[in-house]
């Protein structure tokens, strides 16, 4: 097995920053048109993915930011009303994977990871179908284009674009990158719909939080079954800073 070192130079050489939390872990993505993205989650909602090969399509009017599709700075009662509804047309419509550009920050598995008793799952995406979101620390101006009061399906694709991958700079720590998908295209289970981990979203890590109680071994084993490349450990918290890292210990 290579070095952490040689490691750590594999993900600098890939364009990651120098302190990924992976990066004495496991190698990236082989293949340059894949970017290596990171998922947090419940135990039990990452066995359950692991064992149907899915993951959970998010839906905009479920996620935690109160502020999601309505970055934009409008005065007026009338432009606001516009862009609501163009909100809720996308959210009977589209769904999105919420994906994090890394893992080692502890705010994410104490939102996302059940207070670090959950599991990340790392995935190596197709960089074509992702974007990344942009963070402002003041919502934007945008001109809603030609049409003196549009309807939602009118508003600009600038427009609708900046909404889509705009937040507030509290959420930074994210580093969010996010993949839309119709819902039509989505498997759907009950109310809840999912997209597959195949093609171009492949699992690639699977790292159990620092207060997680499944045994490494025994979460690799149902991971081998199912993604006999992806690699299995635990993470701890870092001795020198305030971090989430992995615990090497537990690296094969």
């Amino acid at each position: 097995m290579p070095t952490n070192e040689s490691l750590r130079g594999k993900w600098i050489a890939a364009s990651y920053k120098s302190d990924m939390a992976s990066a004495i872990a496991c190698s990236p993505p082989d293949d340059h048109s894949m970017i290596r993205l990171y998922y947090l989650t419940s135990v039990e909602h990452a066995l359950n993915n692991i064992e149907n090969r899915r993951i959970k399509v998010s839906r905009f009017a479920d996620l935690n930011d109160p502020f999601e599709l309505l970055a934009a700075n409008f005065k007026e009662h009338k432009m606001r009303k516009v862009v609501r509804g163009w909100k809720d047309k996308n959210h009977s419509m589209m769904g999105l994977l919420c994906f994090s550009g890394d893992w080692s920050e502890p705010v994410m598995w104490s939102h996302y990871g059940k207070k670090h008793t959950g599991v990340c799952l790392g995935f190596d995406v197709n960089r074509h179908v992702v974007q990344q979101v942009n963070y402002q620390d003041d919502r934007i101006r945008a001109a809603l284009g030609p049409t003196p009061t549009p309807t939602p399906d009118e508003l600009s694709e600038e427009l609708q674009q900046q909404l889509l991958c705009t937040k507030s700079g509290g959420w930074r720590y994210e580093e969010e990158h996010r993949r839309f998908v119709n819902l039509s295209d989505a498997l759907s289970d009950g109310e809840l719909h999912f997209w597959p981990i195949s093609g171009d979203v492949q699992l690639a890590e699977v790292i159990l939080g620092p207060l997680c109680e499944e045994s490494v071994e025994s979460v690799r084993r149902k991971v081998k079954s199912n993604f006999p490349k992806a690699v299995v450990f635990k993470a701890r918290l870092a001795f020198q800073s305030f971090k989430i890292v992995p615990d090497a210990r537990t690296v094969l």
